[in-house]
């Protein structure tokens, strides 16, 4: 029987904030004792850390900061030659298009918390990425932020004409710092943009197949044959039933539906629901679940009338709702409202 790998994310990328850490009145040093890891493996250049260790560091980084553009500033950091043998594979290709599809190919080398996509027809190309693993939702808004303003960064000055116009859509709710997107004209960006979580990029103008300066095929195929080592060794995709809630928390109105979400990881549905039995979940059972969690909680906030609640969990009448409802709790979604929820 093979174990699952816990997935791995090198720890090099912190070393990027460092100064920037400085400027908030803390240090990385701070950051991983609040953490509980210890700072003498950051000496060593594979040092990686699990995606447990990486969330807690997130945390304490937000914690500590107070700074809601932590992911901005981060993404503005990121270059070509910060991802190791897979920058030094994006510096050699002969065009950006090359090398935004081998990207996307060797993503998890860079983080197995997002996937990443490239699809071009013509001269039109979309940038994808959706989390593939569990996470809260103040690291998943800054990690996919972080990653939109690093793709900005290492592509544009790539472009023959880098005042190219394209979009940024963020499935995310327009954040404090906001106006700091100004900074990454001429991009438009969009919040809200998708009912479940995901950034993407678009553009029509974009010069994917000029070539670039840097072009080495020898370069490539060396870095391209560690690439496939280092794929080989890291671990599986773990906590299907974990990501399941966190997609269907995340969810606007309707609920995603088995094809829907096995999708947007790129699995099959059936690879999806087998996996959800080995957990010992569903699919069903778990939207059951999350949709009956926000109704007790869009309940108790008494801001929204019921008619609204219904619909904004999906469904088509308030009756329907109610029966649901008192069926999950053994009273009506109005009279466990009057309560404040002592009937649960």
């Amino acid at each position: 029987m093979k174990h699952a790998v816990r997935p791995l994310i090198p720890a090099r990328y912190w070393l990027l904030l460092a100064d920037y850490l400085r400027s908030a009145g803390t240090s990385l040093e701070d950051l991983l004792h609040a953490a509980d890891i210890d700072s003498a493996h950051f000496a060593d250049t594979d040092f990686a850390l699990d995606t447990q260790q990486y969330e807690r560091l997130l945390s304490a980084a937000m914690r500590t900061t107070g700074r809601s553009d932590l992911g901005f500033e981060w993404g503005r950091r990121i270059r070509q030659n910060s991802h190791g043998i897979l920058g030094y594979a994006l510096l050699s290709y002969a065009t950006l298009d090359q090398g935004l599809r081998q990207c996307a190919r060797y993503f998890r080398l860079l983080t197995p918390m997002f996937r990443m996509t490239y699809q071009r027809t013509g001269d039109h190309m979309e940038i994808v990425y959706r989390p593939a693993q569990a996470m809260g939702p103040q690291t998943l808004n800054m990690l996919m932020e972080l990653m939109v303003v690093a793709t900005h960064v290492q592509c544009t000055p790539l472009l023959h004409n880098p005042s190219s116009v394209y979009d940024i859509y963020l499935s995310m709710e327009e954040p404090p710092h906001s106006e700091r997107y100004r900074e990454l004209a001429p991009a438009r960006v969009h919040f809200r943009a998708s009912s479940l979580p995901e950034a993407r990029l678009v553009a029509n103008t974009w010069s994917l197949d000029a070539r670039l300066p840097m072009a080495n095929e020898h370069a490539v195929r060396m870095a391209e044959e560690r690439c496939e080592a280092l794929l080989r060794q890291t671990g599986e995709q773990v906590g299907w039933t974990e990501w399941v809630l966190m997609m269907l928390n995340e969810a606007e109105e309707d609920q995603p539906t088995l094809d829907e979400l096995a999708r947007f990881l790129g699995v099959s549905p059936r690879t999806l629901d087998r996996n959800l039995k080995k957990e010992g979940s569903s699919l069903r059972d778990l939207s059951v679940d999350v949709r009956n969690g926000k109704a007790r909680r869009l309940l108790l906030e008494q801001t929204l009338p019921i008619s609204q609640i219904a619909y904004q969990l999906g469904f088509t009448d308030v009756a329907n709702f109610s029966r649901a409802f008192r069926r999950a709790h053994g009273v009506s979604p109005s009279d466990y409202r009057r309560s404040d929820g002592a009937a649960q």
